[in-house]
């Protein structure tokens, strides 16, 4: 069905009840959030269980009161939890609401981040199956619409200064200068390549390219539904070191690529009541083994197609039968070897060209290629790897020139939003966070306080 622009909900829509609401009516988010959220419905019981067990009686600062101080600190665009503190010395409003006596320590925040970890990842994924519902009231269509993208949040490491690339760049200028190197040398990219992969000071800063330069990152794979709302945060931590042959592009391409299906796994394990209609993703995830796993499960895919994977090489053709041909001669079929299978892959067909021999001398094998007229450069001579289903990319179940199907890919940039809207919750251009799991709190706090800005909204 044609996506109708009408009485749709956005994340614009969301983004603006949201801004008038922290900005022009905060007096009113004490009396709306007691109104319409109910904390027992929000935290899962085993995160009480959790944070009372080690204490053998009540806490100074109750586990509703700190989830409260921190949703607030998002909604609020707090700039640091020392402003949080001081709001809550000042205010005996603020601290009744939250059901404090004192204004906590900083150390308070900082250690129910890393403690707690666990239980606010468990506490995340609930509210995902809570808000479902509610997410098919406001929208049922955009609703079946699963987006995903893969962004980064920069860890606060030396190796993200951008004198440290600059001066890793100005050695490999002077060292290419005195071994007196051609101008075909690219000396950027060698200085990229000999970038360390991971942060001496935290590991998980993992060298990735994103947004256009390099940067030592905590890698995110977030989904949404189709007007916004956050549906998964997978910290997918696959490396994506960037090779000598490959741009930088390239490298995230293929990152992305092979990232997607461990993360919908992931995904569909925890929520299996998940039900979407369609999938919309760049041309990043534009590989075959993605077609082929979401028409495992149903999900029309709706991806934009890659140039990286056009071959300047002359395709074959194929018999009556379904075996590829020599591509320079289409009476000559292909040799078939057998079937390859690989963990979160599609079945491959190989074939090879029907001009190579294999000898075994002596425990070697020798592979001859006999042909005048090569269609490849390769000395073993032209392979065709065949999907069983082929072909997923072009045999799409919605044509990618239909009006349908731009319509759809347009609603993609939503899920590049919620990013932003993330980073803007966390004021990730100013925060200083050097340890993994603060940060990995600090994005599921952030994805938390959109979905129960959502209840608010949505029952309100």
């Amino acid at each position: 069905m044609l996506i109708s622009a009408s009485n749709q909900v956005s994340l614009f829509d969301l983004d603006a009840e949201l801004h008038e609401l922290t900005a022009n009516k905060s007096d009113q988010l004490f009396s709306l959030f007691n109104q319409f959220t109910n904390m027992d419905d929000i935290i899962p019981a085993s995160f009480y269980n959790a944070y009372y067990s080690d204490v053998g009686k009540n806490r100074d600062f109750p586990l509703d009161g700190m989830h409260k101080a921190l949703v607030f600190y998002n909604l609020l665009g707090l700039p640091t939890v020392s402003t949080l503190i001081f709001i809550i010395s000042i205010s005996s409003d603020f601290r009744k609401f939250l059901g404090f006596p004192r204004a906590p320590h900083p150390s308070q925040f900082s250690r129910f981040k890393s403690l707690f970890y666990d239980e606010i990842l468990e506490m995340f994924h609930h509210l995902v199956d809570f808000t479902s519902t509610f997410a098919i009231d406001a929208d049922e269509e955009l609703a079946k619409i699963l987006i995903t993208d893969t962004t980064g949040f920069e860890l606060y490491v030396k190796e993200n200064n951008p004198k440290f690339y600059q001066a890793m760049l100005k050695t490999v200028k002077t060292y290419a200068k005195s071994q007196k190197y051609d101008k075909s040398f690219d000396v950027e990219k060698y200085a990229q390549s000999k970038m360390p992969k991971q942060s001496v000071s935290n590991p998980d800063a993992k060298l990735t390219y994103l947004n256009g330069h390099f940067g030592y990152y905590q890698k995110v794979i977030l989904s949404t539904n189709g007007f916004g709302l956050i549906r998964d945060i997978n910290f997918y931590n696959a490396d994506n070191i960037l090779e000598l042959d490959l741009s930088p592009q390239e490298t995230k391409d293929l990152y992305d690529a092979k990232s997607l299906i461990p993360s919908l796994e992931t995904f569909f394990d925890l929520h299996p009541k998940a039900n979407f209609n369609y999938f919309l993703g760049d041309s990043g995830f534009d590989a075959v083994d993605n077609y082929a796993y979401l028409n495992g499960k149903n999900i029309i895919p709706i991806i934009n197609l890659n140039s990286r994977n056009t071959s300047t090489l002359p395709e074959p053709l194929f018999t009556e039968d379904g075996v590829p041909t020599c591509p320079n001669n289409p009476h000559l079929p292909m040799t078939y070897v057998g079937i390859i299978k690989g963990k979160n892959r599609a079945d491959r067909a190989q074939y090879v060209c029907p001009r190579r021999t294999i000898t075994m001398t002596d425990r070697t094998k020798s592979i001859l290629l006999d042909c005048e007229h090569p269609c490849t450069d390769s000395p073993y001579g032209r392979i065709k790897n065949i999907t069983v289903h082929h072909n997923y990319r072009f045999n799409d179940a919605m044509p990618r020139s239909s009006v349908e199907w731009m319509s759809l890919y347009k609603i993609r940039t939503v899920c590049e939003r919620t990013i932003a809207q993330l980073k803007s919750f966390m004021q990730i251009n100013i925060s200083k966070i050097n340890k993994t799991l603060t940060l990995k709190s600090n994005i599921l706090l952030a994805g938390i306080t959109q979905l129960i800005a959502f209840i608010i909204l949505h029952k309100s």
